[in-house]
């Protein structure tokens, strides 16, 4: 994935802040911007990817940046591998367990994991992986199963797969059925 200047650009100018007040600045006049762009009509999925990105950067600098979730679940229905990456690296930070947004998350995953694709089944076991929901182990259990034991699936997938309910078995032994 090539770099996107506008968020190197942000991270260098947020790196040479001086003080926490004039960083303070800076993110509140590029969450300004973001907002402003999200509402624009006909925005590409490279600018979308790029303002996500740069959302993500500001909730783990420990900024409030709930307005991105709607554009994060916007990037996971993509069709484009890249774009629907960073939706999912994007949901599964900054996601909480009973947010709005929760039911499309899961109905996403649930589609992306029957995918003919095996790049996006696995995008999909990765952000299963990830997302830390007390109940997406109980919901997405069957379809994890479904991927391990199909004789169609690829031994890609199937390893992603075990590693994937692994993974869940150990968060939440009591929601993953024997």
């Amino acid at each position: 994935m090539a770099p996107m200047k506008g968020l190197t650009v942000f991270i260098a100018d947020l790196r040479k802040c001086r003080s926490n007040e004039e960083e303070e600045r800076r993110v509140n006049k590029e969450l300004a911007n973001i907002r402003t762009k999200f509402k624009e009509p006909g925005l590409s999925g490279y600018n979308r990817k790029k303002y996500v990105c740069k959302l993500i950067y500001m909730s783990l600098l420990g900024y409030d940046v709930n307005f991105g979730h709607r554009e994060a679940v916007a990037l996971i229905n993509s069709t484009k591998y890249s774009e629907k990456q960073i939706g999912y690296l994007a949901v599964s930070l900054l996601l909480i367990e009973n947010d709005e947004y929760t039911r499309a998350v899961v109905a996403t995953l649930r589609r992306d994991m029957h995918d003919p694709s095996e790049w996006m089944v696995c995008v999909a076991l990765n952000a299963i992986s990830n997302i830390t929901f007390g109940g997406l182990a109980e919901l997405l259990t069957d379809d994890i199963v479904v991927q391990l034991l199909s004789p169609a699936a690829s031994m890609f997938v199937k390893k992603k797969s075990a590693l994937c309910l692994l993974r869940l078995l150990r968060r939440s032994p009591e929601a993953v059925d024997a």
